[in-house]
C-alpha cells in the first residue's frame, strides 16, 4: 500500500491544507490531516531507542505514513476527557513531547518534511533569514535591529529614507476602538522625536529600496514561480499586504534577474527548507533585494491573481510524490479554480465561514504571508 501523506495544520479554516488535500484526492491519493500528534485521527504514537538502537518512530509516524506537511501547528489545548484539575499537566506534557518530536524528526525516517520542523521553526527568524542570504550572496538592504534611540537616529540620517518593519504583522485596536495594523512603513523624521516610544521594544529599521515592483517567489521544491506585484496604477507599494484586501493589487508573471534562482535555492539549503514564499524589492535597474522568506507562507492567493500559475499542483505533487524533483504536468482540473468550483469546497466553505467571519470582524485575518 502506497504510504500516506500527513499534514499537520491546527487551523480548522486553513484553505491551503483543505485544497491540498482536495488536489492530493484528485490524483488518487488519500491524504490525513490532523490539528497535531494529540488528534484521535493521528492515532497513538510511539518513540523507542536503547543504547543500540536510534529512535524510531511507530503509529502515527510509522511506516505507512509518508511526506508530512509541517504547515502551521499548535500546542493542542483541547482534551475533552481529561479533568480539569489534570488540564495543565496534560497540556504540558503534550507541548514538551512534541518539542522533542519535532526536533527528532529528520532521523526518524527519510521521509519528505516540508518543512523539517527543527528547521522550520529556525527559520521563522528573519534575523537568521539575513544571515543565510548574506552567506549565500543575495543582496539586501543595509539593516540595523534596535530599540537604542541614538543608533536609529543615526542610521536615518546615514540612509536617508529608512523603513519600519516589526518582526510579526500585528493588528489591535486603541482605547478609541480604532483598528492599527503594523506593517512596513517609511519613517520621517518626526517619528523619531520620542526616546521612549523608540525604547520601548526594538524594531526592525531598513534602508528604502527605490522598487519597480516587488516579487512573490514561491519555492516549491526544485521549482520557483516568480510573480511581480505592484499598484494596478502601476506604481510599487511600500507594503503590498496591507492592500491585500483591496482591488489595488496587480499581480503578474515575472522571471527573475540572473543568477538570482540559484542563490534563492541556496537560501533554501542553509535553512534546511524544501519549501518558502520569498519578498524580494526589485529596484529600477532590474536588481533584486531579498527581503524574507516565509516558510509556511500563503500562495493560493496568487493562483487567484494569476491562474495560469500550477501552485496548487505543484504543491500537491511534492506532497504526494515525496520528493523535491516532483514531475508536474499542469492540468486545469486540478487547478486552484477547478478547487472552488467543487462541492468539497463549498461544503466545507459552509462549515468554515462563520469562524472565519467572526476572526475578521475581530481583526485577526489570514495573513497572506
Amino acid at each position: 500500500m502506497p504510504s500516506r501523506p500527513l499534514i499537520l495544520s491546527s487551523l480548522s479554516h486553513d484553505i491551503h491544507a483543505h485544497a491540498v488535500s482536495w488536489g492530493l484526492r484528485c490524483s488518487g491519493v488519500e491524504p490525513l490531516w490532523v490539528s497535531s500528534f494529540a488528534d484521535p485521527a493521528a492515532g497513538a504514537i510511539s518513540l523507542y531507542s536503547d543504547d543500540e538502537t536510534p529512535w524510531r518512530a511507530s503509529g502515527a509516524l510509522g511506516a505507512e505514513i509518508g511526506p508530512v506537511w509541517y504547515r502551521r501547528t499548535r500546542n493542542p489545548e483541547d482534551f475533552p476527557r481529561v479533568r480539569q484539575s489534570d488540564l495543565a499537566f496534560v497540556r504540558t506534557e503534550w507541548a514538551r513531547f512534541l518539542k522533542n518530536l519535532y526536533l527528532l524528526a529528520g532521523d526518524l525516517s527519510d521521509r519528505l518534511w516540508i518543512n523539517p520542523p527543527a528547521a522550520a521553526i529556525e527559520a521563522e527568524n528573519k534575523l537568521v533569514q539575513l544571515r543565510a542570504a548574506r552567506r549565500c550572496g543575495v543582496r539586501f538592504p543595509a539593516t540595523l535591529v534596535s530599540n537604542d534611540p541614538v543608533e536609529i537616529r543615526a542610521f536615518f540620517r546615514r540612509h536617508g529614507k529608512v523603513i519600519y518593519k516589526p518582526f510579526m504583522t500585528h493588528s489591535w485596536e486603541n482605547a478609541d476602538g480604532d483598528a492599527f495594523s503594523t506593517y512596513a512603513s517609511i519613517l520621517d523624521e518626526s517619528m523619531l522625536a520620542g526616546d521612549e516610544s523608540l525604547r520601548h521594544c526594538p524594531g526592525i529599521y531598513q534602508a528604502y529600496v527605490e522598487k519597480r515592483s516587488d516579487l512573490r517567489v514561491v519555492a516549491i521544491g526544485e521549482r520557483l514561480f516568480t510573480v511581480a506585484l505592484r499598484s494596478t496604477s502601476g506604481q510599487a507599494f511600500v507594503d503590498w499586504r496591507a492592500h491585500q484586501h483591496g482591488t489595488s493589487l496587480e499581480a503578474t508573471v515575472a522571471e527573475l534577474p540572473t543568477g538570482c534562482a540559484d542563490k534563492l535555492k541556496a537560501v533554501m539549503r542553509a535553512l534546511g527548507i524544501v519549501f518558502g514564499c520569498f519578498d524580494l524589492a526589485l529596484d529600477e535597474n532590474g536588481e533584486a533585494y531579498f527581503l524574507e522568506v516565509n516558510q509556511a507562507g500563503q500562495f493560493l492567493f496568487l493562483e487567484q491573481l494569476v491562474p495560469q500559475l500550477p501552485l496548487l499542483q505543484a504543491m500537491s505533487a511534492m506532497l504526494g510524490q515525496g520528493r523535491t524533483d516532483y514531475s508536474l504536468d499542469p492540468d486545469p482540473a486540478l487547478s486552484y479554480a477547478a478547487y472552488n468550483a467543487s462541492e468539497e469546497h463549498a461544503q466545507w466553505w459552509q462549515q468554515v465561514r462563520p469562524q472565519m467571519e467572526a476572526e475578521a470582524a475581530a481583526g485577526d485575518w489570514i495573513s497572506r504571508e
